[in-house]
């Protein structure tokens, strides 16, 4: 069951919403992934108590539950793992346990892709996330610290660690001030000083969370009698909102700078393109109409077939139809189709300032030799939209080849934190 009912917890489980059962339940799944030792095993109960009393703190309306799942074939200890694999289990574990969020504990380091480490990573399109005790624990610099000074030190910083990530799953801007929770921390130490959220950022998350403690489609009668599509549409009209943060936390527009091997690609077919007398001619001598459709052509083909390739939308347990399934799908191909519309875009310019830059009318009638009328500006604009097509489709064969890891990485994770 998911939220807008009482949580599935147990009635002994202290981190039950029992407390206050008339308020709307919202559920934050822990999942514990691999062994944790003595130290991080109670730091982890204690943090989830210290969250999850922040959170009524904060947010009063809502009655949280925090159960926990242990799975200790994930991330065994010592090695560093791909935050991705660890996304796709706690969205597993939230479709299985019907929470609203999910949040990942690992004794593991993660692999950071864009600096020298991470402490978590967030993905607002899955609601999950993943955390790492490996930077936390002061008793690896300093070996004379009791057990239960580490303990205290170690959940209160994964605590400070989870709300901060928790904002991010609700779309919450970062914060200047240090003693924020949506202060962006540079190392363990900084989550130290962060015990709250600004009022703004309380008054946001509080709207956030209301939408998610609503009841879901699936959990209302009058929805039972919809078709598969209508269910689909109508899920996509309510989760508008939730689908636009989601893309815009994920920022795909940055996507031809992050995966290499598509820019690689798309720009050496450009180059060869460009340079070549035969593919002038052939470029401008097609009708607007064919080029425009060609674009279309290239823009949503090329995203399915990274869609697939790239397993994106990997079926997760769960058979049954959910409004949260139809906007975390709808969230990732919209944010990968935004990030193929921006190479394309990219490409397209880059064609018409070559062709101003490098040149002229006479060269280009030269080449056109084919053309019954003067060569003007709508002939390169439409030799720009086929050299982009051609481009984008040949980039998509060469992002086909990215480790499929770290293209997930780029289509999941919001952020190293």
């Amino acid at each position: 069951m998911a939220a807008g009912a009482p949580a599935p917890v147990a009635p002994h489980d202290p981190e039950g919403p029992e407390a206050a059962p008339h308020l709307p339940a919202v559920v934050m799944g822990w999942v514990q992934a691999g062994p944790l030792d003595e130290v991080q095993r109670a730091a982890l109960k204690r943090a989830r108590s210290l969250v999850r009393r922040a959170l009524v703190h904060e947010l009063p309306a809502f009655a949280w539950a925090a159960p926990l799942v242990r799975r200790k074939d994930l991330a065994p200890a010592g090695l560093r793992v791909d935050p991705v694999d660890l996304l796709d289990a706690a969205a597993a574990e939230r479709e299985l346990g019907g929470w609203d969020f999910a949040l990942v504990v690992t004794a593991a380091d993660l692999r950071a892709r864009y600096r020298p480490h991470a402490l978590a990573t967030p993905a607002q399109a899955l609601a999950a996330g993943v955390l790492s005790l490996a930077r936390l624990d002061p008793g690896l610099r300093d070996e004379t610290l009791e057990a239960s000074v580490r303990v205290d030190i170690v959940a209160r910083r994964l605590a400070a660690l989870a709300l901060h990530t928790f904002g991010h799953l609700n779309g919450l801007p970062h914060r200047d001030d240090p003693t924020a929770y949506m202060h962006p921390p540079r190392a363990a130490d900084d989550l130290d000083q962060m015990d709250r959220f600004l009022p703004e950022s309380a008054a946001e998350l509080a709207g956030e969370v209301a939408d998610v403690a609503d009841p879901r489609m699936e959990e209302s009668h009058r929805f039972h009698r919809l078709s598969d599509a209508a269910f689909a549409v109508r899920a996509l009209w309510l989760g508008r909102a939730d689908i636009a943060d989601a893309v815009l936390q994920i920022r795909p527009w940055r996507f031809p700078f992050q995966l290499s091997k598509l820019t690689t690609a798309a720009v050496s077919t450009l180059v060869v393109l460009v340079i070549t007398a035969e593919a002038w001619d052939l470029g401008m001598r097609q009708p607007a109409g064919t080029v425009v459709a060609l674009s279309l052509a290239a823009w949503i083909g090329t995203s399915g077939y990274l869609v697939r390739k790239q397993r994106l939308l990997a079926r997760r347990h769960g058979s049954g139809r959910s409004e949260l399934r139809v906007v975390t799908a709808a969230s990732i191909l919209i944010a990968l189709g935004v990030g193929m519309a921006t190479t394309y875009a990219l490409l397209f310019g880059t064609v018409l300032g070559l062709g101003w830059l490098l040149f002229d009318v006479d060269i280009l009638a030269g080449w056109a030799s084919s053309l019954d009328v003067p060569v003007g500006l709508g002939h390169v604009v439409t030799f720009a939209g086929f050299v982009a097509a051609l481009g984008l489709g040949v980039g998509a064969l060469g992002a086909s080849f990215e480790e499929q890891s770290y293209f997930r990485h780029v289509a999941y994770v919001d952020e190293e934190t």
